[in-house]
């Protein structure tokens, strides 16, 4: 019988490297060694073997014969099947939250657009505050859809996109105001309950979302133009 102190230690260990993986701390192609990760977090190899397993499940990490384990990187294919799977969850949810959303909720999601338009103080850039009222606004509508499973499925796809760097689309302050826009469009669908406008205004979100990021992956030079004007924000 597994040691219930073992368990929690391998949990523990998994979330710490994935934590790592989602800071990028670990980049796209390291490889890297169980006895260096268990010399790192001080733990013998069994439990950083045991999440390392769990994260190549996830397909977070790759065994390469003759070289180890490798950080997965995510190319374009990856992404488009990413966005494929969050699209058609996220409109299923903002479906089901069409019909079943409250007023408090809706309260909410009113709030949200108000935090993510506005300039609030902080020592958190524009773009970073606002990445976090945007989970903040799509965990409201997933949460109104009374449907938790959604939830844990939708959140392991949003990190393989934080994964990407592309997060970092959003500090071009035009591109905030734009999402704003988009999702006050979803909040005024979900007002008056009408299912379709809900739909296609999530719909329209997430492919310009997809768009941006997209083109953010294949091609090196938006990326090196975002981290400049992400130099700029915090100069």
């Amino acid at each position: 019988m597994t040691n219930p102190n073992q368990r929690s230690l391998k949990t523990q260990i998994y979330h710490i490297i994935k934590k790592r993986l989602l800071d990028q701390i670990y980049q796209d192609g390291q490889i890297l060694t169980e006895r260096k990760l268990s010399e790192e977090l001080n733990v013998s190899r069994t439990p950083v073997r045991e999440a390392m397993q769990r994260l190549q499940k996830e397909g977070w990490v790759q065994y390469v014969r003759n070289k180890g384990i490798i950080v997965k990187s995510m190319d374009a294919s990856d992404l488009i099947h990413i966005f494929q799977i969050r699209t058609a969850l996220e409109i299923l949810a903002v479906k089901l939250a069409c019909s079943r959303i409250n007023s408090d909720q809706l309260q909410l999601l009113r709030l949200s657009l108000i935090q993510q338009a506005g300039k609030k103080e902080g020592t958190m850039p524009d773009y970073q505050k606002f990445i976090l009222y945007d989970t903040e606004f799509h965990n409201i509508i997933i949460d109104a859809a009374g449907n938790m499973m959604l939830r844990s499925i939708i959140d392991e796809i949003r990190d393989k996109i934080k994964r990407t760097g592309i997060n970092s689309l959003y500090s071009r302050k035009s591109r905030i105001a734009e999402a704003v826009t988009e999702h006050t469009a979803i909040v005024d669908a979900l007002e008056i309950k009408d299912i379709d406008s809900a739909c296609q205004a999530m719909e329209k979100h997430l492919d310009i979302c997809y768009t941006s990021a997209y083109g953010y992956i294949v091609r090196p030079e938006i990326q090196k133009q975002h981290s400049a004007e992400k130099g700029d924000i915090h100069g």
